[in-house]
């Protein structure tokens, strides 16, 4: 019984681990972000912090060592749970833009006069404007194959 809980609690720290990983890959870099403060001066440390903030959560990547926290009053708690930990990585995605594209077009109605002045164009001809901007009719060009 014991050696199942502990193989249960190894895979899920792997599955962490693997989220972990994952995340990695997504993080902004940000440079002079590890500071400490001895006395009254203020230091800046040269790592190269890497990280991710949703609302609740942090990603904090300095090499070699990555951890997930979580935020709540002010305070931060390490998460080893992966339930926990994908709930975290699903707050680190960012939303996708609206594309506007999917959206159909309303459809527009012509108005009567003018689907009966369009009709009225003889065939093999079309409108075209001038170089003064005058419209004019023109004959369509037959391209050949």
């Amino acid at each position: 019984m014991c050696s199942t809980i502990l193989s249960s609690e190894l895979t899920m720290s792997k599955n962490v681990e693997d989220v972990v990983k994952a995340l990695k890959l997504k993080t902004n870099e940000k440079n002079g972000a590890l500071t400490f403060k001895l006395g009254a001066k203020k230091y800046s440390l040269p790592f190269e912090v890497r990280y991710l903030s949703s609302e609740g959560y942090l990603f904090v990547h300095i090499p070699p060592a990555a951890e997930i926290f979580q935020i709540s009053d002010g305070n931060t708690k390490i998460i080893e749970n992966f339930e926990e930990a994908k709930a975290a990585q699903a707050s680190f995605r960012a939303p996708r833009k609206s594309d506007r594209s999917n959206k159909k077009a309303s459809s527009v109605e012509l108005p009567a006069e003018l689907k009966s002045a369009l009709g009225k164009i003889p065939s093999g001809h079309k409108l075209s404007y001038g170089l003064d901007g005058e419209i004019k009719l023109v004959k369509t060009r037959k391209r050949v194959k």
